[in-house]
């Protein structure tokens, strides 16, 4: 008893020195991580403030004179050749009991390293009158493709989807599509004014509302109809002859005619719309607009006049973007035709089986399914005689440049 005394105060003053080398210590570690948010909390403010005053705040405009960062061109194709192929969202609308159609397209896509998300198409007797605007007349066929397109727009908007790439079921690309989009998203940046190397949202350029890269018919916007981004010597491009089943089309003499015409040129313009929607983009914004005047005012149109009024009509504010030809076609497999459209073009009953074919397209990658089973890495075309079988980046290493053409070298509007 007489030791226990010294002992506590021995215990009191190794338990100060240990407290003071760990208080020691802490001043050297690493804060946690809920200490650090308080340690910079405080801290950072006079740097914060330093910086307020050096400096105006951080802009989110994404106008090309704001614009700081650039992009190189590798970096361009990176954006566009990934698997949504610059966009946010890729959709296939299909009807639920179409899954011939969707068997193909799945096929198509995995070869093309595509990602879509599928979408149910919409039987139009299902849709409920008072669904409808109040002026639509349209027949049940023409009311379930126009619902199925709005109802992505809808999503687009709910989902707050920036841009979207929609499909329809039975659409068809050449092999070479991430190759074409390339060339195709510099023309667009051209025509939005987006300076080439410069960072915007999309890789296809800022403040676009649709493009229209699977139409059956474009015309020019007759407001900007100097500027055109030229794709000459494409081997995807159709021959003149074989255009001829688009609905319309842009003169092409400026290009074609004279002793250095060429057949294989294609052009991407500020488009004044287009006719059938088996591929197109749209934005957020085209999608809200879209909404409001296809759906929620008087309308009575199927769903690819209505968007082309939109891009035709100022003072809705739809730009659009088209190239021609189109860069995506449609399927035809060998069957009765009955197979080949949902929409419809007269009784069933009277259809024959007809061979299969791509409509508006080269080197389809539908028809070319089974050279991607095999392995192989050459591709046929359906118009052998004036293109040969071909590796994806022969066929897809055009390069287009700018033209702004002088008044007396303006085509005719188609």
């Amino acid at each position: 008893m007489l030791f226990a005394a010294p002992t506590r105060l021995n215990f009191v003053v190794v338990g100060l020195v240990i407290t003071a080398f760990l208080l020691f210590y802490g001043s050297f570690r690493s804060p946690r991580p809920e200490e650090q948010d308080l340690f910079e909390s405080a801290d950072a403010i006079p740097t914060i403030l330093e910086a307020s005053l050096a400096q105006p705040p951080a802009r989110t405009t994404t106008h090309v004179e704001d614009v700081t960062h650039h992009v190189p061109p590798d970096d361009l194709a990176h954006r566009v050749q990934n698997e949504t192929l610059g966009f946010q969202e890729i959709y296939m609308i299909s009807l639920p009991g179409r899954t011939d159609k969707q068997d193909a397209f799945a096929v198509q896509a995995a070869f093309s390293e595509i990602s879509y998300t599928q979408v149910d198409g919409v039987y139009g007797h299902e849709v409920p009158v008072k669904a409808l605007p109040h002026t639509m007349g349209q027949s049940s066929n023409v009311i379930g493709c126009w619902r199925a397109h709005l109802n992505v727009y809808q999503r687009m908007v709910h989902e707050k989807v920036s841009t979207a790439l929609v499909f329809e079921d039975d659409a068809d690309w050449d092999v070479s599509l991430k190759e074409q989009l390339v060339q195709f998203a510099r023309g667009s940046r051209f025509i939005t004014n987006t300076a080439e190397d410069a960072f915007a949202h999309s890789p296809y350029g800022h403040d676009w509302d649709m493009l229209w890269i699977g139409h059956c018919g474009t015309w020019v916007l007759p407001d900007d109809n100097r500027r055109f981004f030229v794709i000459p010597d494409d081997y995807t491009v159709q021959p003149p002859e074989a255009r001829v089943d688009n609905v319309d089309q842009p003169d092409m003499s400026h290009w074609e005619s004279g002793p250095r015409g060429d057949n294989r040129t294609r052009i991407v313009f500020h488009s004044e719309g287009g006719v059938c929607t088996a591929s197109y983009a749209i934005s957020q914004k085209g999608a809200r607009k879209a909404l409001y005047h296809l759906s929620m005012v008087p309308y009575n149109s199927p769903v690819d006049w209505g968007l082309a009024n939109l891009c035709k009509n100022k003072e809705y504010e739809f730009t659009c973007v088209s190239p021609w030809p189109q860069l995506v076609g449609v399927s035809r497999p060998t069957a009765n035709t009955a197979k080949w459209s949902d929409i419809g073009y007269g009784p069933d009953s009277e259809r024959v089986v007809e061979q299969g074919s791509s409509l508006h397209l080269v080197y389809p990658t539908r028809q070319n399914i089974p050279n991607f089973l095999h392995g192989k890495t050459i591709f046929h075309s359906q118009y052998p005689d004036i293109a040969p079988p071909m590796s994806i980046k022969e066929i897809g290493k055009a390069v287009g440049h700018v033209e702004i053409l002088e008044p007396e070298n303006l085509p005719e509007h188609g």
